[in-house]
């Protein structure tokens, strides 16, 4: 069913391409469409909820919860490693996957860290871009999003490896990617202020020039500066 969402979504966006639009946005009418049905849904629903998450978690037990999460995205990120042939990246995510996963209690502590084992989280759609397959137009996603047609088309794939799969009990497997929603979303609380100008578009240059930062198209400098120019807050 995913598929079929995402394989709409490519096709039934060609109508909207135009161009006069930005270059790497050439179905920006549909986009903007799509990302205002999504920021009004997060204004009435997720942020409401986030909020409240916040008030009623103490802190040291949802920056916990956090870094459960964090920790489980490091099991795909080592498949992703090896798939991009980074040998010493898949070694340092195997192994903070380890070491977290049992000394640091499922990833409720960060153990790999403090023992100097490097974090980079990485996923099929760089896999991709290693391999030479280009990102394609933006597209932003109903309840998912920024994303590109590359990014698009890996989403059924990397959520197959997902370790919230091995839950065979459904409502529990819900409940573990509802909370993980919340999550992420209270996490972004405090930067919002660092949004300036047009919403859209400066959402959609931070999200391609990160994206582009981590396939190694651009230099992380020269993003840097980027987000200098744009008085981009140091909390992102």
């Amino acid at each position: 069913m995913r598929v079929l969402l995402v394989l709409l979504l490519m096709f039934s966006t060609l109508a909207y391409a135009d161009d006069s639009r930005h270059p790497d946005d050439p179905w920006e009418g549909f986009n903007r469409r799509v990302f205002a049905f999504n920021e009004f849904v997060d204004r009435n629903a997720l942020k409401p909820v986030a909020k409240g998450y916040r008030r009623v978690m103490p802190g040291w037990l949802s920056d916990s919860v956090t870094r459960v999460f964090q920790n489980a995205l490091d099991f795909p990120s080592t498949v992703n490693h090896v798939l991009q042939w980074q040998w010493r990246r898949a070694g340092h995510s195997g192994g903070r996957f380890l070491v977290n996963s049992t000394m640091g209690v499922g990833g409720m502590f960060d153990i790999a860290t403090d023992i100097g084992l490097e974090k980079r989280t990485t996923d099929l759609g760089l896999t991709l871009a290693v391999w030479g397959v280009p990102e394609g137009p933006y597209l932003v996603l109903p309840g998912m999003g920024p994303s590109t047609l590359r990014d698009a088309a890996t989403i059924w794939p990397e959520d197959m490896i997902a370790l919230r799969r091995l839950i065979e009990h459904d409502i529990t497997r819900y409940s573990v990617l509802a909370l993980y929603i919340v999550d992420f979303r209270e996490g972004l609380l405090d930067i919002e202020g660092a949004i300036v100008g047009d919403r859209y578009g400066f959402l959609r240059e931070v999200y391609l020039s990160g994206r582009r930062v981590k396939s190694g198209r651009i230099e992380e400098d020269d993003f840097g500066s980027e987000l200098d120019d744009a008085d981009w807050d140091d909390d992102w």
